[in-house]
């Protein structure tokens, strides 16, 4: 879930954030019988970084020169992709195109009108395409798990694992060249540590009154069957998605804007909280999510992802090192 850094100014949200020292009482404040969710209905969303705006990844990295059918184009080319893959889209994979005037309708200057409610945008957003979806989900914990899950903020610095193998090949390039291997490694261990500068203080939880959202702003909550999509299922997934962006404005060049200014209404009813935590707290919190069973192989199923897990925590229990064996 990677976002553009907020800029700096006065934080609307300032009245309503959490801060947590430490992964257990960020794990106790999340816990649905605290006091402060006494009143039902309260969604989730896990961010990387406490100081990132709530803008939906279609929107990130929008400008003037960005077609207004992207959307639709990211939607087509996704199913297409899904029906090579054999991977089916419930509730027919053309429904999203609609004569319909429902307020998630968007019509395109050259005729073609789509229905951003359609259970594909949904499977998209959550499979990595930018959409103008805001995951949320019902879980504290699954939003937890997400704030802690680096890989697209790692990727987005360099210091994915790939990217990293990438670095080794190049030094080990130039060593077999014959060139300086150790410019080669200064300027790579650079390029990292300035990458490492970028890392966040802390994480956040968003929490979010669905009642509170629908009295009081124009931002809906789209929510679909779980049963028919597996990871939605396990993640106990939801969106947020604006209807009255000023579209037209946008097609000629301004930005699109983040939901903060609307969700911000909400801190006058309580139906709005931020959690923060230190980042260097994020191995904790993932040992303590571990113990509640949120693992990648649960939240992300997989058989590759349930491979992973099996091999990590077999050698963990039966390795000469560890003290299970002695």
């Amino acid at each position: 879930m990677s976002n553009a850094p907020k800029k700096e100014n006065i934080d609307p949200f300032k009245d309503v954030t959490v801060h947590c020292e430490t992964a257990r009482e960020f794990m106790d404040n999340l816990d649905l019988t605290h006091p402060r969710w006494f009143r039902q209905n309260w969604i989730f969303r896990g961010q990387n970084d406490a100081r990132w705006e709530l803008t939906p990844s279609l929107f990130r990295n929008w400008s003037k020169e960005t077609n207004p059918g992207l959307e639709l184009a990211l939607i087509r080319l996704f199913i297409s992709n899904a029906n090579l893959a054999q991977l089916p889209i419930p509730n027919n994979s053309l429904g999203y195109y609609t004569n319909s005037f429902k307020p998630t309708v968007r019509q395109l200057s050259a005729g073609a009108r789509y229905d951003f409610s359609h259970v594909v945008f949904a499977i998209a957003q959550h499979s990595g395409v930018p959409t103008r979806l805001l995951d949320f989900s019902h879980s504290p914990l699954i939003a937890a798990y997400f704030a802690i899950d680096f890989g697209s903020l790692y990727e987005s610095l360099g210091l994915a694992s790939d990217q990293l193998a990438q670095y080794f090949r190049c030094c080990a390039d130039c060593y077999t060249a014959g060139n300086d291997v150790e410019a080669t490694v200064a300027e790579l261990v650079d390029r990292v540590k300035l990458s490492m500068k970028n890392l966040p203080g802390e994480v956040a939880v968003w929490a979010v009154q669905a009642q509170d959202l629908g009295d009081y702003t124009s931002i809906k909550l789209l929510e679909h069957p779980f049963m028919e999509i597996l990871p939605l299922r396990m993640q106990k997934a939801l969106f947020l998605c604006d209807t009255e962006f000023a579209e037209e404005d946008v097609q000629r060049g301004r930005s699109w804007p983040s939901l903060d200014s609307k969700l911000a209404t909400l801190i006058d009813t309580n139906g709005i909280y931020k959690l923060t935590m230190p980042y260097e707290e994020a191995e904790a919190l993932n040992d303590l999510l571990t113990l509640h069973r949120f693992s990648p192989a649960v939240v992300k199923p997989s058989y590759e992802a349930v491979a992973n897990q099996t091999v990590a925590v077999a050698y963990e229990m039966f390795t000469p090192n560890n003290d299970t064996c002695k």
